[in-house]
């Protein structure tokens, strides 16, 4: 394994052993904290999820976007007023029209268990 860990811009003021040349290439991959622990979590999530339904994310991309600029603070709060929705100075983005947003808190899936044990 060849060490392409750049040169420390600071001057160390300790001694310490980063180890790097005693790690194998599998040692470099990031598996989990399952595989610290001598656990294969991969086995046990997907037991968990066998039956689950499919999901697929939906393209959530906007059509446009733009940046408008406004010169004073009347401009920008006549912006909010033309659009219709509440703009703060810690807005940093907006939806037009205004999105709907879901609670999704709400949303739950529930699954009666009728089996008797």
């Amino acid at each position: 394994m060849t060490d392409k860990t750049p040169e420390p811009s600071v001057e160390e003021k300790t001694e310490y052993d980063n180890f790097l040349d005693q790690m194998s290439d599998s040692d470099n991959q990031d598996t989990g904290l399952g595989d610290l622990f001598g656990i294969d979590q991969r086995e046990e999530w997907e037991k968990q999820w066998q039956g689950m339904p499919e999901f697929e994310q939906e393209e959530n991309a906007p059509y446009k976007k733009i940046v408008v600029s406004f010169k004073t603070k009347e401009d920008y709060e006549e912006f909010a007023k033309l659009i219709g929705q509440p703009l703060t100075t810690k807005t940093k983005s907006i939806w037009h029209p205004r999105l709907k947003i879901t609670n999704i808190a709400a949303m739950r899936w529930i699954v009666e268990n009728n089996e008797e044990e």
